[in-house]
Formats: structure tokens, sequence, C-alpha cells
């Protein structure tokens, strides 16, 4: 349903901005759990230094990305992780997810079992469309809009989702993630359309993939630079592309270990 703002259950005490055009709509991806997912139909009328594009939904690699996850990969894990003599039932993997936007698929994976912590830089914006006398109400950030749909979804989550502030790049967010480890993967959808925010990119995913950890990366071919990207990430990383959906749309799947960790293990 259309709405004039967020709803911000349990009496969450972050600023609930009434941004224009923002809807929170009931969303469900192919074999998961219908989520309730607050985002803005456009984004013309916020303030902001930075990237706002976290704040819209982009549904168009995360369904055929939770799809692959949810049927092959992440039960390939859980079989890797629990006694073949069943001893012991499956327990949640722990997930990392960069760039989450509005946290459309990190919430679906956290609704469907999994223990994910969802990340954004926590840009600061302002609605410039809001009168005068909403001045003192007029502010949050793109972390606030993640936390609010977690919030949002407390009744099925269950304490599974959780979120972290990460700029690419930035020593300390980096540090503190890690701090927060270890995780099992590390998942990314939709990152690959700014160039020049591709050296912090690449310096965050060799940080976080120490030890070996799989960081899975879903992207849509745009010729915004998606292979430059890549092309960069195979000297540091093993790399395997398959194509998600049908041909035509332009979906892949990108799956890197760090080499190092590979030669270590003799892969």
């Amino acid at each position: 349903k259309d709405v004039s703002g967020f709803i911000i259950q349990n009496g969450a005490a972050r600023a609930a901005v009434c941004l224009h055009a923002s809807t929170i709509q009931n969303v469900q991806l192919q074999g998961g759990a219908e989520v309730k997912i607050g985002h803005l139909m456009q984004i013309g009328g916020l303030d902001a230094d930075g990237d706002l594009t976290g704040l819209k939904m982009w549904p168009t690699t995360s369904e055929p990305m939770f799809r692959q996850l949810v049927d092959v990969i992440l039960p390939a894990m859980h079989d890797d992780n629990t006694p073949g003599d069943g001893s012991c039932s499956p327990q949640p993997l722990r997930i990392l997810e960069i760039g989450s936007g509005c946290g459309l698929l990190g919430i679906s994976l956290a609704a469907h079992g999994e223990k994910v912590t969802l990340t954004d830089p926590a840009f600061p914006f302002r609605d410039t469309n809001r009168s005068d006398s909403e001045e003192h109400e007029d502010s949050m950030t793109t972390l606030d809009h993640l936390q609010n749909n977690i919030d949002l979804n407390d009744n099925i989550l269950e304490g599974r989702a959780t979120s972290a502030k990460l700029l690419w790049g930035d020593e300390n967010d980096i540090e503190n993630i890690q701090n927060g480890g270890p995780y099992d993967l590390v998942i990314g959808s939709e990152l690959l359309y700014y160039v020049e925010s591709f050296p912090a990119l690449l310096e965050t995913l060799r940080r976080l993939g120490v030890g070996g950890v799989p960081i899975i990366l879903g992207y849509k071919t745009r010729r915004l630079g998606e292979q430059k990207f890549l092309d960069q990430a195979k000297e540091y990383f093993n790399m395997v592309t398959e194509r998600l959906g049908r041909k035509h749309e332009g979906l892949f799947l990108a799956t890197c270990t760090l080499k190092e960790c590979a030669d270590e293990r003799g892969e």
C-alpha cells in the first residue's frame, strides 16, 4: 500500500521521515516468504552527499539470485557444515550482505532461516519537499532506511537480520564488520554500476574474503563497466561466472575466492 512514510515498529527511536512518493510493499521472491519493503518510487527531491540508489528497490537480479542461493548454493553449504551421521540439525549460515539498499535480498534470506548482516554506508539525506514546519524531523540516513525495513519484518525474522554501517574502503567500518564475523558467505546484488566505486569495493572484498570466505555477486550487464570490475577482480580472486535467468536478461552470478586462500588449500 502507498503511505506517506515508513512504519516504525516497537517504538524505534530513529527518525521517521515522511518521504514523498514512498511506499511500503509486500514482496515475495519466488520460493521465499512475503516480506514488507519500504522504498521510494523516485529519489528526486532528496538532498544528500552520497549515492541514494539503495532507497529504490531493484528486484531484477534479487529474484534469480535468491532462487539460486536457496535452491542450490545454501543447501550445499549446509550439507558441508552438517555431520553426515545426523547427530545435529543444520545451523543457520552467517551471511554478510554488502550494499544492501532496501534489504530485499538479505531480509528474504533471513526470513528463509539464515542469519544475515545487512550493510549500508549510512549516507545522510534530507527530503527537500517537506515544509518549513517539518524541518526538525527532515533527515535520516540510508542505514536508518535499511533498519526500518528490518523492523517492518520483525515478526518473521525473529532476530536473524541485523544492520551495520559499511562504507566501502573505510578502514574502521571494514574492521568492525570483520569483528562481527566470522561469516560463511558474503553476497552482493547490483553493485557494479558505478565505475568510480570499483577500487573501494574491490579493496573491501579483498579484506572480507580473507580466510577463503566465498563471495557471490549478482549483476546485470548494462555496459556500465561490469567487465572492467571483473577483470580487475581476477587479479586477486579465482572466479566462476554463470548466467542467471533467461539468456536475453543479461543476469550473471560471479563466485569469487581469494587466490591466496585457494592456493593454501591446494585448489
